[in-house]
């Protein structure tokens, strides 16, 4: 019964850890603009999520705190390490307490607290969605 598992477990160690198939294309505009916003100094998304190493900096970087929603303690510590967003379109709900449903949700309440948005027009935040849905 254990070789039984043990090669099973291997099996899906060897092909069920693979990245989900992606659709290699070209960006649309509205991509491209996205993508510009992303890698842009004013809005400092890159910073964190460079995406030479997979988009993300792997460090434990500190937020400003919100207050927790309800049912949730108040964090002590206020570092989170930065998650990749490699596939991240397919990863809802957002954030460490899931309180971002969508992307969009996420930019638009974001508040400075993970790059900067605020200064980004509707228009330039949903093509920074786009571009994350891209990735």
């Amino acid at each position: 019964m254990t070789g039984v598992r043990s090669s099973a477990l291997a099996e899906f160690l060897r092909k069920g850890l693979a990245p989900p198939p992606k659709r290699e294309r070209p960006l649309d505009d509205k991509e491209q603009a996205g993508k510009a916003i992303f890698e842009s100094e004013a809005a400092a998304c890159a910073t964190c999520h460079p995406s030479t190493t997979d988009f993300t900096n792997r460090i434990a970087t500190p937020m400003r705190k919100s207050p927790p929603l309800p049912g949730f303690e108040d964090e002590d510590d206020d570092k989170f390490k930065t998650p990749s967003l490699l596939f991240v379109s397919g990863t809802p709900p957002y954030l460490h307490d899931g309180s971002a449903p969508t992307l969009a949700a996420l930019i638009a309440r974001n508040q400075d607290r993970m790059g900067k948005t605020t200064q980004l027009s509707e228009e330039q935040r949903a093509a920074l969605v786009a571009y994350l849905e891209t990735l």
